[in-house]
C-alpha cells in the first residue's frame, strides 16, 4: 500500500499529467486576469462615452453608476449566452 501511494504521488504518470494540466490552467487563468485588468479602464471609458452620448448626462457620478450597471447587464447576458452554448450535452454526464 505504501509503495503504491509513493508511486502514485512521486513517480506516477497520472500525478505528473494532472500537475502539468493544473499548472497550464493556472498560467492561462493568470494571464486572462492580467489581460482583463489591463483592458478594464478602456472598456469602461468606451461604455461611458456611449452612455453619455445616449443619455446626455454630464454628472460624472451618475454617469459612472449608469455605465457600471450597463456593463453588468451586458456581462450577465454574455455569461448566460456562453453557458447556454457551451454546456455539456445530457449524454456526456
Amino acid at each position: 500500500m505504501k509503495r503504491r501511494f509513493f508511486e502514485y504521488f512521486v513517480k506516477g504518470r497520472k500525478f505528473k499529467k494532472e500537475f502539468k494540466k493544473q499548472l497550464r490552467m493556472l498560467i492561462i487563468i493568470t494571464l486572462g486576469f492580467t489581460i482583463a485588468f489591463t483592458w478594464r479602464q478602456t472598456i469602461f471609458d468606451l461604455f461611458q462615452a456611449l452612455m453619455q452620448f445616449f443619455t446626455k448626462i454630464q454628472n460624472s457620478a451618475a454617469l459612472s453608476i449608469l455605465t457600471s450597471i450597463f456593463i453588468t447587464i451586458v456581462s450577465v447576458v454574455l455569461i448566460y449566452i456562453a453557458s447556454y452554448y457551451l454546456k455539456d450535452k445530457v449524454d456526456n454526464y
